[in-house]
C-alpha cells in the first residue's frame, strides 16, 4: 500500500473536506462543447488551492464516461533516472479510499527494459497522487497503472508508447500529469524580466499549440530551445505518441499562480488539455 504523504497539506486530509472541495471545483468548471470520447488528458499537479480549478476542467470532461482503467504518467521530481518506473504496490490510498493498482499490467511492463526504473520513486511523488482525488470522485472504481517518467532518449518515446498502447481500449484513459512553466529565481528560470503575464502566456501558449497539434518532436524541440520548465514534458510526449491519428486536442483552461496571487516573482503555470476521438 502506498499511503499518502501529502494529504492534509497539498489537499484536505479528511474524506468529507476533500469530497466537498473536489465536488465544488467540478461544479464550477466551465467546458466548451466537446464531441467524442475522451482518451487523453493533461492535468496539473500543484497544491489543490493553486491548480485545482484547471484540473477540475479536465476531470469534468470525464464525468459520465465509462472508464475502467487509468494509465497515469507523472514526472520524477525527487529521483534522477532513465526510463520509466512501474508501481511496486497493490494500491494507492487517499482520504477517499484505496485505488487498486493493476498488477498484471504493471508486472508485464516491468519486464520491458525501458520500464525498469526503481519502483520506490513513486512513494514521495506528488505528480501522480494529485490526480487521484479527482479520479476517485469522477470515476469511483477503476484500475490504476501509475508510472513515474524519468529521462528519455529521442527514440524512447515511441518505444514506451508502443508498449503502453497494448493496454489501451475504449474503457481506458491516459493521463499525463504536468505543470507548465516554472518562472522566477526560485526555479532558476528567468528568460524575460518584463510583461511577465504576457510573456508567460506566449511561452506556454506556443508549447500548448504544438501539444494540441500532436507535434511530439516539435514540442520536445521547443522545450529544448526555450528551456521552458515544463516538468511533465516527457509524460506529455509519451501521451502524444500514444494518441490515435484521429485524436483531437482541446485546451480547456490556462492560468498561472501569479494570476491568483497577483505576484509574478515566482510563478507556475497550469493548463488542462483533453484529447477526444470520434
Amino acid at each position: 500500500m502506498r499511503k499518502s504523504p501529502i494529504a492534509g497539506s497539498w489537499y484536505p486530509g479528511t474524506s468529507a473536506e476533500l469530497t466537498k472541495l473536489v465536488t465544488e471545483l467540478l461544479a464550477g468548471a466551465q467546458l466548451p462543447a466537446l464531441s467524442g470520447r475522451l482518451c487523453g488528458l493533461i492535468s496539473p499537479h500543484a497544491g489543490i488551492q493553486f491548480s485545482g480549478s484547471a484540473a477540475a476542467c479536465g476531470y469534468k470532461a470525464l464525468q459520465g464516461m465509462t472508464v475502467k482503467r487509468v494509465i497515469l504518467m507523472g514526472p520524477s521530481h525527487y529521483t534522477c533516472m532513465h526510463g520509466m518506473a512501474v508501481s511496486g504496490v497493490e494500491a494507492y490510498e487517499t482520504p477517499l479510499g484505496k485505488v487498486r493498482v493493476d498488477r498484471k499490467i504493471c508486472d508485464a511492463l516491468a519486464r520491458q527494459p525501458l520500464f525498469q526504473g526503481p519502483s520506490h520513486v513513486e512513494m514521495p511523488e506528488h505528480s501522480l497522487e494529485m490526480q487521484l482525488p479527482f479520479l476517485q470522485v469522477v470515476l469511483g472504481e477503476f484500475d490504476l497503472v501509475p508510472l513515474v517518467v524519468g529521462e528519455l532518449g529521442r527514440h524512447d518515446y515511441a518505444v514506451a508508447a508502443a508498449e503502453l498502447r497494448k493496454y489501451v481500449n475504449e474503457a481506458t484513459v491516459v493521463v499525463a500529469s504536468s505543470d507548465f512553466t516554472h518562472y522566477g529565481p526560485r526555479f532558476g528560470y528567468m528568460p524575460f524580466h518584463d510583461k511577465l503575464k504576457q510573456n508567460l502566456a506566449k511561452l506556454d501558449g506556443d508549447a500548448i499549440k504544438k501539444i494540441i497539434a500532436r507535434d511530439t518532436s516539435g514540442f520536445l524541440r521547443y522545450v529544448d530551445e526555450t528551456g521552458a520548465t515544463i516538468c511533465g514534458s516527457r509524460p506529455i510526449a509519451v501521451l502524444l505518441q500514444m494518441l490515435p491519428p484521429e485524436a483531437r486536442g482541446t485546451k480547456l483552461m490556462y492560468y498561472t499562480s501569479g494570476d491568483l496571487l497577483q505576484d509574478y516573482t515566482d510563478t507556475v503555470s497550469y493548463a488542462s488539455i483533453v484529447f477526444t476521438v470520434p
